[in-house]
């Protein structure tokens, strides 16, 4: 049965402006701008031209481009990524899947708020490495996802288009070519009224953009400075430029966009001076001279009947006082008055939400609307305090909440006015508008107005009207925030969400289940007082699970109970998944388990699941008791090993000694972990000294090294030292899950001991096999198992292992960290024998 969090429609949220109006983060509250960023903003007001530019990650965006284009020529800057990245991995943490799009598609949000563009997304779902454009394709829905790339340039309507990546195999990864092959066919199709008329009828119009251009790169193509000089199909562009008013070069900006990327660990340095970007041009008109936008009508000429605002504006802007900003309100209000009175246009919206932002900042005019409380449950009244301030002598006022029978009331200057309110919250809790139903490699959004739309406004809100100088009226949706001290940290800040009355999870999610009557651990949060809390477990064939309820009894709000399941799968031989649910509580759903995220970088996130776990019948032995685990950039894997029986240690390799590793019967390193442990430097010695005494190191994938100029940049040791003997991670991968194995040394004690792994122990696998398998090998190494995707030779990098000394060393690129969390039997059985004590032909050590 699909998972659906079914909501009323959020009518509210264009708030009578057309779709994409909504800036940066809906949860995010707006930062004050000083008064040289305030005339920043007027000077766009004056600058009608647009940009989108098109990629397929999160990370995939030329912030220096974006920054420019924002700032340095004042155009609308968007940027489009097909998916939200959740296919990637995860540097700060062990978010990965559904969670891990949440994390990027904040990141991304996060650093527009810093080089000023706008994000877009398609229905995509990123569901790992693609070799070429046809898988991406396949699994997508080609004319799926390009009805979204028309439907963003229709809204949006840009007047140029430009793409990170070629629309062939120079791309490299699938994701990219598809994301040009996408871009270069919806520059025709948007155009065409035949083209997807369903949009039409929705209230789009058709909308041709004037150019496309094709951003490359001396990274992949090193002379490309020198060809440009003379190929007249490529344009120049310098985008290092200064800005006083933003105190700020645009690469500095955009060092600081591109660090908020941080899952994915790509810091980047805040560059001055020139900086040049290339641009090919690819389709439409052909500009003239070396502007990217010659010919394009950039002024209010190009709006119908509003030929006199650029005059007005620039009038506005050369009598701007820096000293006392709110001076211009009267000429804000002018202009805002006169685009309402203007025919409709699709800068109509935009210009009118920029103008009232101007405003707000030339006055210093906050408001919020603040709880006391993180939550409230669903179906509650929520008493909240709406706070209005102006730090102006401008004539300001507010009603709020914006009701029919209001009345605007005065704010004096630097004079909180604090105006109570209560809401009455909906029945279904907050989560994002893309998860709200389960999905495949597709989102599945019922709404079509929310398609391209990076995120929308919580449930939770206040309507306001603010009036400035009795003339301009802003019309206003407040998002409700809860506001708190951290005695380190400071004022935190985070929306107040909307929570059902309880959350239920089970410990661990998915369990490996070896025995009868297993037990499985179950906790549940209550969100409000329940008097008579009864937990419920959903009854499956084959299967035994009991009880099938337990009362709880009374539960208090903010209590954490516990309760305990046994299962026994009989004779299954099927994995399942039990629903949960309680009863006893108020309105609203009994049955979800509540996720949150939190990291400093991004606003905290909540979402949803379906209050089941996973059941997993598992035949399997190890001889391995107990295991030291050194983490990386974050896995689940110490807590699945677990499941085996094993008692899992975390080393702190900058503590660990040769003395120290003997109670263990294997060290594992988590994935990244030479890419990420600073200390490993210090503990790699001591680890192979473990082997030769007779240890087994098993070593999880680590990214290839990229070199710079100091050196190996993002690899703790030589990576040619990872392992005993000599060895170089490549950046080979087998992506398709369904790749047969074909065994390279069937006799190997690591595929036979303690557990005969066949063919069949690679059934069910997930998003992949591996990834940066090894390659160059010494003798030494004996590879154990072969794959290869589609079309392509055979790669023996994926597992392999050596005899070194009195122990065993073994590497895996194999995609543990995913099979493992997910529940695949055949993974658990093939590490079982790689942490497993076995006989080992004692080598000499000639290291």
């Amino acid at each position: 049965m699909p998972f659906s969090l079914l909501r009323p429609a959020l009518l509210a949220l264009s708030l009578h402006l057309p779709a994409f109006v909504l800036h940066s983060s809906a949860q995010r509250p707006p930062e004050q701008p000083n008064a040289a960023e305030i005339l920043h903003r007027m000077q766009k007001l004056n600058v009608l031209g647009s940009v989108l530019y098109i990629v397929a990650h999160p990370d995939d965006e030329n912030t220096r481009l974006i920054t420019w284009l924002a700032n340095g020529r004042k155009v609308r800057t968007g940027n489009l990524s097909l998916t939200r990245g959740d296919g990637g991995q995860n540097l700060i943490g062990p978010e990965l899947g559904d969670a891990l799009g949440i994390i990027r598609t904040q990141e991304l949000m996060e650093a527009r708020r810093i080089d000023g563009g706008e994000q877009f997304f398609t229905r995509a779902v990123d569901f790992g490495y693609s070799k070429n454009a046809a898988e991406s394709f396949e699994k997508w829905g080609k004319q799926e996802v390009l009805s979204d790339v028309v439907r963003v340039i229709r809204t949006f309507r840009p007047d140029v288009i430009i793409t990170r990546f070629a629309p062939d195999r120079s791309a490299g990864h699938g994701h990219h070519e598809a994301s040009a092959i996408l871009a270069h066919e919806a520059f025709d199709l948007a155009g065409d009224p035949k083209a997807f008329p369903e949009q039409l009828e929705q209230g789009l119009e058709a909308w041709q953009p004037r150019r496309l251009f094709f951003n490359g790169s001396t990274w992949w193509k090193k002379d490309l400075a020198e060809f440009a000089k003379t190929d007249a199909d490529w344009f120049t562009v310098d985008v290092g430029g200064y800005d006083p008013l933003l105190g700020v070069s645009y690469t500095e900006l955009a060092g600081r966009s591109r660090s908020m990327h941080k899952s994915q660990g790509f810091g980047a340095a805040e560059t001055r001076g020139e900086s040049l970007e290339y641009l090919k041009f690819v389709k439409g008109d052909r500009p003239k001279t070396k502007d990217i936008f010659e010919g394009i009508d950039m002024t209010w000429g190009r709006v119908k009947g509003a030929g006199m605002m650029h005059g007005h504006l620039d009038r506005m802007i050369q009598g701007y006082d820096v000293l006392a900003p709110e001076r211009c309100l009267s000429m804000l209000a002018e202009s805002h008055q006169a685009l309402q009175a203007m025919p409709s246009s699709p800068w109509q919206g935009y210009m009118l939400r920029s103008i009232e932002d101007i405003a707000m900042g030339a006055t210093g005019t906050v408001i919020e609307a603040l709880s006391r409380t993180p939550q409230v449950v669903t179906g509650s009244e929520l008493p909240v305090e709406i706070s209005a301030l102006t730090r102006s002598t401008a004539a300001v006022e507010i009603m709020a909440p914006a009701r029919a029978s209001g009345s605007y009331m005065n704010l004096t200057r630097n004079q909180p006015l604090l105006l109570p309110d209560t809401l009455h919250a909906p029945l279904a809790p907050d989560m994002p508008f893309w998860l709200r139903s389960s999905h495949d490699n597709r989102y599945v959004i019922s709404d079509p107005t929310l398609i391209g739309l990076a995120d929308v406004p919580g449930d939770l809100g206040v309507d306001i009207r603010v009036r400035f100088a009795d003339k301009l009226v802003i019309t206003r949706r407040i998002p409700v925030l809860h506001r708190w001290v951290d005695r380190v940290k400071g004022e935190q800040v985070k929306a107040c969400v909307i929570v059902p009355p309880t959350s239920l999870f089970a410990s661990p999610s998915v369990v490996m289940v070896r025995e009868k009557d297993t037990p499985v651990r179950i906790g549940i949060q209550a969100f409000e007082d329940i008097p008579d809390l009864e937990l419920v477990c959903e009854m499956v064939a084959d299967w035994e699970i009991g009880p099938g309820k337990q009362d709880l009894g009374p539960v208090r709000r903010n209590d954490r109970v516990g309760a305990e399941l046994r299962i026994d799968p009989m004779q299954a031989k099927r994995p399942i998944e039990p629903y949960m649910r309680t009863a006893g509580g108020s309105n609203g759903p009994g049955n979800l388990t509540l996720r949150t995220i939190e990291h400093d970088h991004i606003m905290p996130q909540t979402w949803y699941t379906r209050a089941i776990f996973r059941a997993v019948p598992l035949q399997v032995s190890t001889t391995a008791k107990r295991v030291g685990y050194i983490d990386g950039a974050g896995d689940g894997i110490p807590r699945a090993l677990e499941q085996l029986g094993v008692q899992v240690d975390m080393l702190d390799p900058a503590m660990i000694t040769a003395e120290s590793l003997k109670p263990y019967d294997a060290v594992v390193t988590g994935i990244r972990a030479y890419n990420t442990v600073k200390s490993l430097k210090h503990a790699q010695p001591i680890l192979m000294r473990y082997v030769n005494d007779g240890g087994t190191l098993v070593v999880q994938y680590n990214t290839s090294p990229r070199f710079g100029l100091s050196g190996v940049e993002d690899f703790v040791i030589d990576p040619a030292t990872l392992g005993p003997y000599p060895m170089k991670i490549t950046r080979d991968r087998v992506t398709v899950e369904e790749a047969p194995a074909t065994f390279l040394d069937p006799k190997h004690p690591l595929l036979n001991t303690p557990n005969k792994i066949t063919a069949a122990d690679f059934d069910g696998w997930v998003q992949e096999r591996g990834l940066y398998f090894l390659g160059e090998l010494d003798p030494h190494y004996t590879p154990l198992i072969a794959w290869n995707d589609p079309g392509e030779q055979p790669l023996n990098g994926g597992l392999v292992t050596c005899d070194y000394g009195k122990g065993r060393y073994v590497y895996t690129g194999i995609s543990f960290f995913r099979q493992l969390p997910a529940g695949v039997p055949g993974a658990y059985r093939l590490f079982a024998n790689l942490i497993s004590k076995q006989e080992v032909a004692v080598t000499p050590n000639k290291k």
